[in-house]
C-alpha cells in the first residue's frame, strides 16, 4: 500500500469545526459522514499526488521521539476503512483531484460543480 497514491472520492465541507463527507457515489450512497479526527486527517490528505508512504513519513515527523510503534499499521487500517466505505481510492500514478473533490462543497457554484461531474460521468 505504501507505494500507491491515494485520493478522495467524495465531496466534503466543514461544519462547526468538523469534517462532513457527502457520499453521493459509493455503493453506500447517499449519506453524510461526520469524520473522526484521524479519519479526517487521512481523508483531507488524500490529494492524489502523494503516496501512502509519503503520508506515513509526514505523520511520523510530527512526533519528536520518532514514529510511534504501530503508526503505519494504524494509518493503513484507517485507509482500508475509508476505501471499503467508498470514499477513498488507491492508484498507481499521481492524479490531481477534480475540483469538486478538492474544494469545499459550498465554495463552488452548484451549476459549475454539476457540469464538471457530468463531464466526468459521475452524474447524468
Amino acid at each position: 500500500m505504501d507505494e500507491k497514491y491515494f485520493s478522495r472520492k467524495a465531496c466534503w465541507h466543514t461544519m462547526e469545526g468538523q469534517l462532513v463527507v457527502h457520499d453521493s457515489f459509493s455503493e453506500h450512497a447517499p449519506r453524510m459522514i461526520t469524520m473522526e479526527p484521524w479519519y479526517a486527517v487521512v481523508f483531507m490528505s488524500a490529494d492524489g499526488e502523494h503516496t501512502v508512504g509519503d503520508f506515513v513519513i509526514q505523520m511520523a515527523a510530527q512526533y519528536e521521539a520518532g514514529e510511534p510503534a504501530g503508526l503505519r499499521e494504524q494509518i493503513h487500517e484507517i485507509m482500508g476503512t475509508l476505501i471499503e466505505e467508498g470514499i477513498l481510492r488507491l492508484h498507481e500514478e499521481p492524479e490531481p483531484l477534480p475540483t469538486y473533490f478538492a474544494e469545499e462543497y459550498f465554495e463552488q457554484d452548484a451549476e459549475i460543480r454539476n457540469q464538471q461531474m457530468q463531464a466526468d460521468g459521475l452524474i447524468d
